[in-house]
């Protein structure tokens, strides 16, 4: 789903890609037959097949990495998980703030914010008909611990697990961890049939690195406790999932659910109009239009908790002019944010900070920077600097969330050139521009993070010394005021008491806009399509479509 993979999980584990991609050059010859079919005079086409008890979906098959959800964090696989496996809490709809009981009917953080006990859902069965107890949940949790695969990074903190009774379950934490009950509902914490997945080679001992060899059986099996299990899938082609019926939270509407390779956003359009497809689980900002004039089709737009920004390196080494305050401030007023909203889509949505607007201790977009030339050329004078140019390295190739890197970079080039700040493009391959951006070497760039999990303390990377800060060359030592922001980075990420936390939340956004070395630009918004028939499909920011409520009309 990245076009940049702008993350990785705390700094170590490649997380999740943060965007959905497609090529800039494929899907000519489809979108032509996309127009040709839409011309007035074309035939309305018919829904995908004739049971209503099946659903074509076409989503890109190779981001689907492992079906294993101690290892899982790649969007598409995520997707899936979340029908096959349940968590102990979970969110509703697009709902970021509000987390809900799943597997577990309640929990309970202690005063200190160290120990939260979870109380367990009693009857619960896997598909294998075990029953689901504690000591399941501490196997998968232990099992995560000690993999120490690329979903760890969820768990930083955690010192131990503790099931004292069957439907008890206490997680410890060497410091307080606020974030802790969102982080459940990552599709990579589904509690896994313990019995069942030991029996075929998965082990959650200290060993567990070298010990587990249940990724096979788990690509090719569900063993959890979802609505629909996996049946059958063959990489890069297919996958299928058949309802579980006896799954507790009562048995899902739809009986199978196809998954098909498709992954040029294009002709996932045109099969949709075609009703090859029932669901486009990724079209691009420029099919939007056109398929709103299908009427056969239903086209959405729901808000994406991702932060597009520009990056200024703040090493005088490597940022030259751009890691001078008064040239970071120019560039915030030189850009055109209207037009750069008008790229970015139906739905996108101007950020005054990181953290994105759907999660509490946000900016208020009301606040953000304008577009004032005459101040960005007045802050060039004051910076004392006679030319001001640099490299804008930016990965070329990509299309993200629908919208061309390469065309919101020429943007963006064109708007500080206004200003007097010359910028020359450096458009690069994906690997390279990465290579630049984790090493901490883009002198200027547009880059992006996703919500790993729905908390915006997942957004305090961009604080001096933290994942992205130490990408911009902003290091804690950098200044008596990077110090203290990076300070209170340190005590929100602590603070138990929820009123206080967004207050300090609040407080680091307008910091940061005052300081820090970036300029938020916008969140986007995900474009998807589905035929009219198609009823109860939501799109969460970070497992993307759920399909456990979805129906045929």
């Amino acid at each position: 789903m990245s076009v940049w993979m702008p993350g990785a999980g705390r700094g170590r584990y490649t997380r999740r890609a943060f965007l959905r991609t497609a090529g800039l050059g494929g899907g000519l010859a489809a979108a032509g037959a996309l127009e040709a079919l839409l011309a007035p005079g074309a035939g309305p086409a018919e829904a995908a097949g004739t049971d209503q008890t099946t659903l074509l979906v076409g989503g890109d098959l190779n981001n689907v990495k492992t079906l294993d959800p101690g290892r899982t964090i790649e969007v598409t696989g995520m997707m899936i998980e979340k029908v096959t496996y349940d968590t102990l809490v979970t969110f509703q709809g697009e709902d970021l703030r509000t987390p809900r009981p799943k597997l577990a009917t309640a929990w309970k953080v202690s005063a200190d914010g160290r120990s939260t006990t979870f109380t367990l859902r009693p009857g619960i069965k896997f598909v294998s008909g075990n029953p689901l107890t504690s000591a399941d949940v501490k196997w998968s949790f232990d099992r995560i611990l000690n993999l120490k695969a690329n979903t760890l990074f969820l768990f930083d903190g955690v010192e131990e697990i503790v099931a004292p009774d069957p439907l008890t379950v206490v997680i410890r934490s060497k410091a307080p961890m606020p974030a802790l009950v969102p982080i459940l509902s990552h599709p990579g914490l589904g509690i896994l049939d313990s019995k069942l997945v030991a029996q075929s080679g998965g082990d959650a001992g200290t060993n567990a690195k070298t010990a587990d060899h249940a990724e096979p059986y788990l690509n090719a099996h569900s063993a959890g406790t979802g609505p629909f299990t996996l049946t059958s899938y063959v990489p890069a082609q297919q996958l299928i999932l058949d309802r579980n019926p006896q799954y507790w939270g009562g048995p899902a509407k739809l009986q199978r659910i196809a998954i098909r390779h498709v992954p040029d956003p294009v002709t996932q359009a045109l099969q949709v109009v075609r009703g090859d497809l029932d669901v486009a689980t990724s079209i691009g900002q420029d099919q939007v239009a056109p398929l709103r004039r299908a009427p056969n089709v239903t086209v959405r737009t729901s808000p994406a908790a991702t932060t597009f920004y520009v990056l200024m390196n703040n090493t005088p080494d490597v940022g030259g002019p751009f890691s001078n305050p008064k040239i970071q401030q120019a560039v915030r007023y030189a850009l055109d944010y209207q037009g750069i909203l008008q790229i970015a889509g139906p739905g996108a949505v101007r950020m005054a900070g990181v953290i994105p607007t759907l999660m509490p201790g946000s900016a208020d977009p009301k606040v953000a920077a304008t577009t004032d030339l005459a101040k960005a050329k007045s802050l060039v004078k004051e910076s004392g600097l006679s030319d001001v140019r640099g490299k804008f390295s930016y990965a070329s190739d990509q299309v993200s969330w629908g919208i061309p890197i390469a065309l919101l970079a020429q943007k963006i080039q064109s708007d500080l050139a206004a200003a007097g700040i010359q910028l020359q493009l450096d458009g690069l391959p994906i690997v390279t521009a990465l290579g630049l951006y984790r090493g901490g070497k883009n002198q200027f760039g547009v880059w992006g993070w996703a919500a790993d999990y729905p908390d915006p303390t997942d957004f305090l990377v961009y604080a001096p010394g933290r994942v992205v800060g130490n990408r911009a060359g902003w290091p804690a030592s950098a200044s008596p005021a990077a110090q203290k922001l990076a300070a209170l980075a340190d005590a929100t990420d602590a603070e138990v008491d929820q009123a206080k936390r967004i207050a300090m939340l609040q407080e680091f956004e307008r910091t940061l806009a005052e300081v820090g070395p970036y300029v938020p630009l916008f969140q986007p918004a995900v474009p998807y399509a589905c035929g009219s028939n198609i009823q109860g499909l939501t799109y969460h920011s970070v497992w993307a479509e759920d399909f456990y409520t979805v129906r045929k009309s």
